[in-house]
C-alpha cells in the first residue's frame, strides 16, 4: 500500500535535518520511512530500501545538497524514484528540497532540476511550511496529527539507555550573584531641568524616569555636564530610599510601592549593563527582545581569553561567542547571563539573514557540550572582571553594583549518562518536535553543565 513519505538523503552530513524533518512529519500524521530512523544494522539495505519506494511510497522527498548531488546511493534511490514517477504517472511524485547555500541551479542534478524545489536554505520552519501545503494539495494520506508518535520514536531511537540516573550532582548555572547594591535608591525631581526630547539613555550613569522624578542610584550632581540646569538644584528635593529596605519587601509608601521600587531597580541594572558593554568596547547584535554582545576579530589575543576560544571559523563565515544579560531580585537578586552565537562575514560585519544566523548557530552549537558552553560563558565574565572574584557595573560616580563573576551552583538530586561524543551528530537538532515555532531568534542559553 502506497501511504509512505520516504526521505533520500546523504549520510551521514544531512542526518540531522532528515531526522528533524522525519519526526515532524510523523507528529503531524504521516507514515514517514527514511534509513537513518528505520534501517537495521546488518540487513540487506538494498533491497529494502528499493523495496519501501517501488512498493510503499507514496511521495518521494529528496534532501538537496551538494553532498547528496554526488553521492551514488542517493543517485540510486532518485533512478527508482523516477521509474515510480513514469509508473504511477505522477508528475509530482518526487519532491526536491533545497537546504545547501553553496548548491548552485547548475550544479543540480539533470533529474531533479527542473522540478520545483521547496526552499529550507533560509528557515526550516518556513521550509516545513511550505512542505505541508504541497503534501496537502497533493491528498498525501495522513492520520489525525499524534506529537507523542515522534517524541515516543525519539525516546526508543535516540534515548535508549540515555535516560535518568539516581545520582547527586552539581550543576552551574547561568545566574551571577549580586553582591551588592549603593546603598540608596535616589529620586530627582529634574522635571523642569531636563531639554524637551532629551534621551535618559544618552545620559554617563542609568537613569529611569518615574512620574516627575529621575530614578537613578547615582547623586544629582553625577549629570551636571549633561544637564546644565540641574547645577541649581537642591538636594534636598530629591526623595532617597534605602535599598535594603525594598529589596526586603518592607518599603511601600503613598509616592511608590515596593513592588514599582523593584522593578525600577532591574531597569537600573540592565541599563547599567549596557553601558558597561559600551565602556568595554565590545560589538552590539540586536535580537527580538535584548540586546547580544560580542569580539570582533583580533579584539582578543588570538582571539581567545582565558585560553578559551570566543572567535573562530566555520567555512566561509566567523562564529563569535556573545552574551546578553538581564537582572532579576527573586529569589534572590542575581544577573541572568545568556550565551549566543553571532556569525560574520568578515570577523567584524554581522551577517544580516537571520535564517543564515539560525542554521549556521545550529551548525556550530551542536558540536559544543555543556563544558563547551560553560567554558565560553566564564571566560567571557572574566573579561569583564574588575578583581578576582568579581565586576563592577557603574550606577554612579561614587555608586556601583558588584557581581560576582563565579556563577551559582545548584545541587540536583538525578543525573544522566553522559553519551559518546561520537554519537552527539546522530542526536542533534531533534528539538521542537512539536511545533512549528519561527525558529530565527532561537538562543543557546548555557542552564547546566557538567
Amino acid at each position: 500500500m502506497r501511504n509512505k513519505i520516504f526521505i533520500s538523503h546523504a549520510a551521514p552530513e544531512d542526518n540531522d535535518f532528515t531526522k528533524w524533518l522525519a519526526m515532524k512529519l510523523i507528529g503531524l500524521g504521516y507514515e514517514v520511512w527514511c534509513d537513518v530512523l528505520f534501517l537495521e544494522k546488518g540487513s540487506d539495505f538494498c533491497s529494502k530500501i528499493e523495496k519501501e519506494i517501488r512498493e510503499n511510497t507514496f511521495k518521494f522527498l529528496i534532501v538537496s545538497s551538494s553532498v547528496a548531488n554526488q553521492r551514488e546511493g542517493v543517485l540510486k534511490e532518485l533512478a527508482v524514484a523516477a521509474k515510480v514517477k513514469k509508473k504511477e504517472q505522477d508528475d509530482t511524485f518526487i519532491i526536491p528540497l533545497a537546504i545547501d547555500e553553496t548548491l548552485s541551479y547548475d550544479d543540480i542534478n539533470i533529474d531533479i532540476v527542473r522540478l520545483n524545489a521547496i526552499d529550507f536554505k533560509n528557515s526550516w520552519a518556513k521550509g516545513l511550511q511550505d512542505l505541508l501545503e504541497a503534501l496537502e494539495k497533493q491528498n498525501v494520506p495522513k492520520d489525525a496529527p499524534d506529537p507523542t508518535k515522534s517524541t515516543n520514536l525519539y525516546q526508543q531511537i535516540f534515548l535508549h539507555n540515555k535516560g535518568i540516573v539516581e545520582k547527586e550532582e552539581i550543576y552551574d548555572s547561568n545566574w551571577f550573584s549580586i553582591l551588592s547594591f549603593p546603598s540608596e535608591l535616589r529620586f530627582h525631581d529634574f522635571e523642569k531641568l531636563i531639554p524637551k526630547g532629551f534621551d535618559l539613555r544618552e545620559l554617563t550613569f542609568p537613569a529611569v524616569r518615574y512620574k516627575n522624578y529621575i530614578c537613578t542610584f547615582a547623586w544629582e550632581y553625577d549629570f551636571m555636564h549633561q544637564l546644565p540646569r540641574t547645577e541649581t538644584y537642591n538636594s534636598s528635593q530629591s526623595i532617597k530610599i534605602q535599598t535594603d529596605e525594598i529589596l526586603s519587601g518592607k518599603y511601600d509608601t503613598d509616592f511608590i510601592g515596593n513592588i514599582e521600587c523593584q522593578r525600577l531597580i532591574v531597569q537600573i541594572l540592565n541599563k547599567a549593563f549596557v553601558l558597561r558593554m559600551k565602556d568595554k568596547g565590545v560589538k552590539e547584535y540586536p535580537m527580538s527582545n535584548r540586546i547580544g554582545y560580542w569580539f570582533e576579530k583580533g579584539k582578543l589575543e588570538k582571539d581567545k581569553f582565558n585560553k578559551v576560544q570566543l572567535v573562530g571559523k566555520q567555512k566561509d563565515k566567523n562564529w563569535h561567542f556573545g552574551i546578553s544579560a538581564s537582572g532579576k531580585l527573586y529569589p534572590f537578586p542575581v544577573l541572568m547571563v545568556s550565551s549566543h552565537i553571532i556569525f560574520t562575514t568578515d570577523g567584524i560585519a554581522t551577517i544580516e539573514s537571520k535564517g543564515i544566523q539560525h542554521s549556521a548557530r545550529r551548525r556550530q552549537g551542536k558540536n559544543w557540550w555543556n563544558d563547551d558552553w560553560r567554558n565560553k560563558l566564564l571566560s567571557f565574565v572574566k573579561y569583564l572582571s574588575d578583581d578576582e572574584n568579581s565586576f563592577y557595573l557603574e550606577a554612579g560616580s561614587e555608586e556601583k553594583i558588584y557581581i560576582s563573576n563565579e556563577p551559582i551552583k545548584f545541587i540536583g538530586k538525578t543525573s544522566y549518562n553522559i553519551p559518546e561524543k561520537n554519537t552527539l551528530e546522530d542526536e542533534a537538532e531533534i528539538s521542537d518536535i512539536n511545533s512549528l515555532d519561527d525558529l530565527d531568534d532561537e538562543i543557546f542559553e548555557v542552564a547546566e553543565a557538567e
